[in-house]
């Protein structure tokens, strides 16, 4: 391992039996001009300065494929070669320093390095052994003076007990805080020690609950809508009492936490259900409670014991949501805020993750649905850079096999929707924010991403892929998946080869090309042999037509078909990549009013249920069932923003070079309004149905020219356009 700025530190941390140690450094100011830390710790870290925080972020490092462990210890089979990094930061500690004698402390937590209670996936924990490195950079008039970790240092135990990202943290103050103990220096770790990418969490803002009642002795709270994050409370009880608190996302009938959709099915090492719970023990003093090294989700909290001024922190990535929109309809205005807010607390240690509070993993199903949603409304582009990082570091490095999850946590998919991520996220990347070094980058893991697939692919089709192991095709259906899973994978696998040869041609990389071509034409013939009947697949159910379309093997007939099964049916019988898809072609081939209709049906499988069941985040299943807060359903929010706003730009465009205004307009949605912020600038448009017709208003960054089409209307325009048509 080349440890760069590390070259001379040691890794050192406290014993195995310490939950959280703090690490203590002493050194003096003579005469420092400037001062600059490195550090990094596992799993998380909070340095201070003589007391004082060094930065507001929390759970850092970002999460990552931090070391080597055996991953035949998971229970998805496999045995792949991934790549190992660690992210470092470096702050400024300049302001903090006095003079004479200063203090440096790093206080460590498990996060998921040292994640032990959770065995869903099986054994997933890196190692035994919560470990720091540093360096401190201290420029002199005498030239730069470094101290690094050595193992001089004293470690002391802290008030926290116990932590674990799944269950909670206990904070005990009435255990032996003072005595020192020496330092333990470990070996160094086969990783990359990269310098900090990605957007760490921060606390965002904080809510007053409303105390609902007391339900079984305990005092139930609601804090208005599901979130992440954690309760700061206040407790001035006697010496040794504990206050408890747990968390959910819904109620039971009698008004009770019902834990069940945030993992309470699940069982941990210990045996016991996995319930969201943090612990405070009382020392006797009025002071405040607040967890450090975890976050929950939930709606609804209970609470045992006497406390007062409770507070929630809401705790996610730092990611501002950068867009607008509002329409007459009441189901595309809750679809927008709904997904807006599933996204933003699915994003901890920058990875989106499938659930905040169940499984809490990268899948990269998940993530490549509602990436380009993400793009386009929040402030994402460091977030994904990261995300996109940790998919090239799980890609086994001999075979190409892409992972389900990144960074890898275990967890099962399938080749197709999971695996394709590490084609299309990158893509979805350039097309918003630009960058063809993005694509530089990507682009060899993605060609062994392709080869892979022929490994395991039979007679043109995409059959298995890692022995022994899931090969899904589409998930989350509202009846039993019907589709095959060979269809489902073998689509995917067409249409990432067709952006793959785009890909090529934009880098000037057109070696392969041919060969992917030919691969395209075997794929599709054996796609179409196998499973198009009288111009159909599997008779258009479950959005089977729509996956076609999307990979461009069937045409305008079969759109019509497509339209004219879900005008009948009126509701989704989609699963989580289905209902993305159809929702694009539906829109794209000018099918909107049909797109609406689903979108606005208030039956078994839609939005609307949802918000009549007062959910402020998308579920996981149309039914309601499992998690609450479960952003997959919520890719189509695109929509929104590219069709019934139609903000988008030129096929060859990318960046918003070639700015393109064609909204898709329903005939029963009367106005709509909304802006996103790109890397040219703020785009806005507003349109509104009188008399006269539809009165568009439309304003690009300045300098830009921007192309408006609606219906037989065309024309170019520079910053602003104003336009009845």
């Amino acid at each position: 391992m080349d440890k760069g700025i590390f070259k001379t530190a040691k890794w050192i941390g406290g014993d195995r039996v310490c939950q959280s140690p703090i690490i203590k450094r002493e050194f003096l100011n003579n005469n420092i001009k400037k001062a600059v830390l490195y550090l990094t710790g596992l799993g998380y870290f909070e340095a201070k300065i003589n007391g004082v925080s060094v930065t507001e972020d929390r759970l850092i490092p970002v999460a990552s494929n931090y070391e080597y462990r055996p991953l035949e210890k998971f229970y998805y089979p496999l045995n792949d070669n991934i790549t190992f990094r660690i992210y470092y930061y470096s702050f400024d500690i300049t302001h903090l320093l006095k003079n004479g004698k200063n203090t440096l402390t790093v206080q460590l937590g498990n996060g998921w390095y040292r994640q032990k209670e959770r065995n869903a996936e099986g054994e997933t924990s890196f190692s035994d052994d919560l470990k720091t490195i540093y360096k401190l950079e201290l420029v002199t008039p005498q030239g730069i003076r470094e101290i690094c970790s050595d193992g001089s240092e004293k470690y002391t135990y802290s008030e926290i007990e116990y932590n674990n990202i799944f269950i909670g943290e206990t904070i005990n103050p009435n255990t032996d805080l003072k005595t020192e103990r020496n330092v333990k220096v470990f070996p160094d770790i086969k990783s990359n020690l990269t310098p900090a990418i990605g957007v760490p969490d921060r606390i965002i803002r904080s809510i007053k609950p409303e105390f609902l009642g007391v339900v079984g002795g305990k005092k139930i709270y609601d804090v208005g809508e599901n979130i992440s994050g954690v309760v700061r409370a206040e407790i001035s009880s006697c010496k040794g009492e504990k206050v408890i608190l747990r968390f959910a996302e819904r109620l039971k009938s009698d008004s009770s936490l019902d834990f069940l959709s945030t993992g309470a099915d699940y069982k941990t090492t210990s045996g016991n259900a996995q319930i969201m719970t943090d612990i405070f023990v009382s020392d006797g003093t009025k002071r405040y409670f607040e967890p450090k090294f975890v976050w929950h989700t939930f709606r609804y909290f209970e609470v045992e014991g006497e406390v007062e001024n409770l507070e929630v922190l809401v705790i996610h990535s730092n990611t501002d949501v950068t867009s607008t929109f509002e329409s007459s309809s009441e189901a595309l205005n809750f679809l927008y805020d709904v997904f807006v807010r599933t996204q933003l607390i699915n994003m901890h240690g920058s990875f989106p993750s499938d659930c905040p509070h169940r499984e809490r993993l990268g899948y990269t199903g998940d993530g490549q649905v509602c990436a380009t949603a993400a793009m386009l409304t929040l402030n994402s582009r460091e977030f994904y850079r990261k995300w996109i990082n940790d998919i090239l570091d799980s890609q086994d490095i001999n075979s190409g096999h892409s992972q389900h999850t990144a960074p890898f946590m275990g967890g099962g998919g399938g080749p197709g929707g999971w695996g394709s991520a590490i084609v299309l996220v990158p893509y979805y990347y350039f097309k918003q924010y630009g960058e063809p070094e993005m694509l530089e980058k990507c682009y060899p893991a993605m060609c062994k991403w392709a080869e892979y697939l022929v490994s395991c692919s039979e007679n043109g089709l995409v059959v298995r892929e890692t022995d022994e192991g899931w090969c899904l095709g589409e998930w989350n259906t509202p009846e039993k998946v019907k589709l095959a899973a060979e269809y489902i994978n073998s689509v995917y696998f067409i249409k990432l080869l067709k952006l793959i040869t785009e890909i090529a041609e934009i880098i000037n990389t057109t070696d392969k090309i041919g060969y992917f071509k030919e691969l395209i034409k075997k794929v599709t013939n054996a796609v179409k042999e196998s499973f198009c009947k009288n111009g159909s697949y599997f008779d258009g159910v479950q959005g089977a037509d729509a996956f076609a379309v999307w990979a461009g093997i069937a045409d305008e007939n079969t759109v019509q078909r497509i339209a004219e099964r879900y005008e009948a049916l009126g509701r989704f019988d989609t699963g989580f990549l289905g209902t993305d898809l159809l929702m694009e072609v539906l829109f794209d081939y000018g099918y909107q009013n049909v797109a609406l209709k689903l979108l606005e049906n208030e039956g078994d499988c839609s939005y609307l249920k949802m918000k009549r069941a007062g959910a402020t985040t998308l579920w996981e299943y149309w039914s309601g069932g499992n998690s609450w807060a479960h952003p997959f359903l919520g890719g189509c929010t695109r929509q929104l923003f590219s069709s019934v706003l139609g903000i988008t730009q030129e096929s060859n465009s990318y960046g918003y070079e070639k700015i393109v205004i064609s909204p898709k307009i329903p005939d029963d949605l009367r106005y709509a309004k909304g802006s996103i912020e790109t890397v040219k600038g703020e785009i806005s448009v507003s349109w509104e149905r009188d008399q006269n017709g539809i009165n568009f208003k439309v304003k690009i960054p300045d300098g830009e020219t921007g192309l408006f089409k609606y219906n037989s209307k065309s024309c170019l325009f520079k910053n602003q356009l104003e336009i009845t048509v």
